[in-house]
């Protein structure tokens, strides 16, 4: 009947245009001229329209921060964003396109509804409803699943489909009883997220139609998320490098709040890769590193080397420090006395056990030869007590897996990172540095045998300022580019890539 009605009303249209010789007459004919007709189904009733999108919420159980807004605009009583009296424009056209187009990093259609969208867009414009539909509802559907649909795209694309600080900190059990369980935080990359203000401003651009240029704006700008992307249209890659590329992907999506790509200088840790890189503009220098172990994590994060300590003292970690406490000949032969809260330095004769577990008593390795730090240290704020330094066994870095450490991050070329972070490099202090690194030092402070002949006090330095502050990322790629720009795949040594993807998934084609 609806069509019989339609088709009649087109051929009385066409009737007159052809009797006044105008056929463009009816050019600009609306939706809302059909309203005339009077047929129920025909008739725009923005009551209705709110009353259809106050149903499709209810039923709506999505529960991104993107779909919270979205239904939070409508409770509101805002106007609609992409319908009106005269029906739909070009936009929802505009938006289907970058939707279409998001397959490419491996994120599926159904995520923002498209194919519903393009059904309710189809009939709108052809006026073909199925039986117990009318318009009002029609436009409901496609004015509730653009909101939705936009929204969930501008925010996954500008700052990624899942949350990896709420993942990754609720990753690493602490501690777990019937009651609760607690973990290990071991992430502190420092993230930009999608606020109400990002969602205002989408909204507002939409109904401005600024919309191609705000889609455009909240696309990834990485480089290595155009590689991945394009890394992941290659057929030899079997289901699981796959995953594990859409991971990375991911990873890409995630705003960091000072994107290190667009940095001059830094310090760039790649976890499962066991590398650091060294930036300087076009200038890459990388080297290997240990970290952390699967039951003692180097933890993700984003801060800035503040300073270098030369033949730095060691405070042992209970955790290390419960297995040596008894043990007065292990403390002698490394070097090692107790500090005590009230009574200062003490021989390790006076360490107790109990006084150490309870943080009354500190184990402390002297700086030097021997010490596990190494000659040097990198110190930079961070909330887990982590650093980059020397160590003390240089052949450990030799293997091929490096997951050694209780956390610290240890490097293969400690004086060449010093030498990095120096703002110049022909100053007097390079020569200090080097000479305090390899002099040695006697832990009885008495002049020892040096194959310098003694120890030259001018030349020593203990501590340099690393000014200007330079950024390092702890971050961890299972892809990513080698020095020759080709990608290669590394072990997902932590098992982060399982964690994201079993969140992941759900937006995955």
């Amino acid at each position: 009947m609806f069509r019989k009605s339609v088709g009649a009303f087109f051929m009385a249209l066409l009737m007159v245009s052809c009797g006044e010789k105008n056929d463009k007459a009816y050019k600009n004919l609306t939706l809302n001229a059909f309203s005339g007709m009077k047929t129920p189904s025909f008739v725009i009733q923005p009551n209705l329209v709110r009353k259809h999108i106050n149903r499709l919420m209810k039923e709506d159980s999505g529960r991104l921060p993107c779909d919270r807004f979205a239904r939070k605009h409508y409770e509101s009583g805002a106007g609609f964003i992409w319908i009106s009296r005269l029906g739909i424009d070009t936009r929802p056209d505009t938006l289907i396109k970058y939707i279409s187009a998001v397959n490419e990093s491996g994120i599926s259609y159904r995520v923002f509804r498209k194919n519903r969208i393009e059904q309710d867009m189809e009939q709108i414009k052809s006026l073909q409803f199925d039986a117990g539909e009318d318009i009002n509802m029609a436009l409901a559907r496609l004015e509730y699943n653009l909101t939705r649909a936009y929204l969930r795209y501008c925010s996954g694309q500008k700052f990624g489909y899942v949350n990896p600080e709420y993942i990754l900190n609720h990753f690493d059990v602490r501690d777990s009883d019937s009651i609760r369980t607690t973990y290990n935080r071991i992430f502190d990359i420092k993230l930009e997220r999608p606020s109400q203000q990002f969602f205002n401003d989408a909204l507002r651009k939409a109904r401005k139609d600024s919309l191609s240029f705000f889609l455009q704006e909240v696309q990834p700008t990485s480089k290595l998320y155009t590689k991945l992307c394009q890394y992941l249209k290659s057929k030899h890659l079997n289901e699981n490098q796959r995953q594990k590329v859409l991971c990375n992907i991911e990873r890409c999506r995630w705003q960091q709040k000072e994107d290190f790509e667009k940095l001059s200088k830094y310090v760039l840790v790649n976890i499962p890769e066991f590398r650091l890189y060294t930036v300087d503009r076009d200038s890459i220098v990388s080297m290997k590193i240990g970290c952390g172990t699967k039951e003692n994590k180097t933890p993700l994060l984003t801060s800035h080397i503040e300073r270098m300590d030369i033949n730095p003292q060691w405070v042992v970690p209970k955790s290390i420090a419960r297995g040596i406490a008894n043990n007065q000949a292990y403390l002698r032969k490394n070097n090692m006395f107790i500090y005590d809260k009230k009574k200062g330095k003490q021989d390790v004769s006076q360490a107790s056990y109990s006084k150490i577990m309870d943080g009354q008593q500190f184990i402390v390795q002297k700086g030097g030869p021997g010490n596990s730090l190494g000659r040097i240290i990198f110190r930079f704020p961070n909330n887990f007590a982590v650093y980059l330094h020397d160590t003390s066994a240089p052949w450990m870095l030799q293997k091929s897996f490096r997951a050694i450490s209780h956390g610290c991050i240890r490097v293969e070329k400690p004086f060449q990172l010093a030498m990095f972070l120096l703002e110049d490099k022909s100053s007097p202090l390079a020569d200090k540095i080097q000479y305090s690194m390899t002099v040695d030092l006697n832990p009885n402070d008495s002049p020892p045998p040096s194959r310098y002949g003694h120890i030259d006090k001018k030349r020593l330095v203990n501590s340099v300022t690393v000014s200007p502050n330079i950024p390092v990322i702890i971050t961890y790629f299972t892809y990513f580019p080698h020095v020759n720009g080709n990608l290669v795949e590394y072990a997902d040594v932590y098992g982060f890539d399982a964690a994201i993807l079993s969140r992941l998934k759900a937006f995955l084609i």
